[in-house]
């Protein structure tokens, strides 16, 4: 099935409920978006609330920025995504 979603001036999307109920995805929830070629894929993320909880106190603690957690995010992304598939080109 596919859906046709707009995408607004500030880059956000709205994911279908469908889509939302299907994946489990609820307000606030978080998603991992994979880039291969022109395809992106959306999963969420499989962490527990605990889970979060416990790595947003221990940010804090740090004085990380996010945007400097962002970019190690991105930068450890991006070489996961180019391990996994070297394969696929």
């Amino acid at each position: 099935m596919s859906y046709v979603s707009r995408v607004t001036s500030a880059g956000q999307l709205t994911i279908p409920k469908k889509i939302r109920q299907r994946l489990g995805l609820r307000g606030a929830s978080f998603v991992v978006l994979d880039e291969a070629e022109n395809v992106i894929l959306l999963r969420p993320f499989e962490a527990d609330e605990e889970t979060l909880k416990i790595l947003r106190r221990k940010f804090k603690k740090t004085g990380l920025t996010k945007a400097h957690v962002s970019a190690i995010v991105e930068r450890e992304r991006t070489k996961h995504w180019k391990e996994t598939t070297h394969d696929i080109r």
